[in-house]
């Protein structure tokens, strides 16, 4: 995706929704497309105008996931660069894989008359409560209000990947055994099997006001939601089912 920003980014980058400024820097690198080349007549671009465009780009693609209390780090420039003033609006090159957060590569063109495009590698982190584990937990734990607390963490990995709502998390159980004060991510937790391969279970049947329980033989493991195949014990019948909350199969 290209993003075309104007060339004085800096005075947009404290509007209320991106007023977050850069802190200190982290290592970055800057990567050429072609030869940068050096203005002919003297007149360059300034670092910062650059500098400006990737932070400014960091913090919107930020915003836009609705992501707060965003800081963007990059490296300064190699003074030795020096590419030629560009005589159109600068433009940002966003990264093609839609990360936002942790180490994320930028582009920023100029299509004027003497074109060159620097790549900037930017560190980018957010502040978000969130729920981590208050005691060590083995796996298979099923997750109590009370395994959870909720502090302010700086994440630097996609937000899609923490498990932001302890709502979310209550019930499940731990595929892996975690720390204290681990933050949870979707992958760390599963739904708790609530029916194992041999187990004799309740199959229920019918519908309309009108339900039909029978006993069953469970013919592999599950949790709720999953399809199961089970033997029905009244007709010697293998059929499928659905797992319930209650650890019943719904039969067609």
């Amino acid at each position: 995706m290209t993003v075309v920003l104007r060339k004085r980014v800096a005075k947009h980058i404290d509007r209320p929704v991106l007023r977050r400024r850069v802190g200190a820097i982290v290592l970055c690198t800057a990567f050429f497309s072609g030869a940068v080349p050096a203005a002919t007549s003297g007149a360059t671009q300034p670092h910062d105008d650059i500098l400006n465009v990737v932070e400014f780009a960091a913090l919107q693609a930020a915003s836009e996931q609705g992501l707060d209390q965003v800081e963007v780090r990059v490296r300064p420039l190699d003074q030795r660069l020096r590419p030629a003033l560009c005589d159109r609006d600068l433009e940002i090159v966003r990264p093609h894989n839609g990360r936002v957060l942790g180490p994320v590569s930028y582009g920023v063109r100029c299509s004027g008359n003497v074109p060159w495009t620097l790549y900037l590698r930017a560190e980018v982190s957010a502040s978000l409560e969130l729920p981590v584990l208050t005691k060590a937990l083995p796996r298979g734990t099923i997750l109590a209000p009370d395994d959870l607390k909720m502090v302010t963490r700086r994440i630097k990995t996609q937000a899609a990947d923490v498990i932001i709502d302890p709502e979310l998390a209550v019930g499940m159980e731990l595929k892996r055994p975690l720390s204290a004060g681990s933050t949870l991510r979707h992958g760390h937790v599963d739904l708790p099997e609530l029916v194992t391969r041999g187990q004799m279970v309740t199959l229920v049947a019918g519908g309309s006001g009108i339900e039909v329980r029978m006993q069953g033989k469970a013919m592999g493991s599950g949790a709720q939601g999953d399809r199961l195949l089970v033997t029905n014990l009244t007709s010697g019948k293998r059929v499928e089912g659905l797992v319930l909350s209650d650890g019943s199969v719904r039969i067609p």
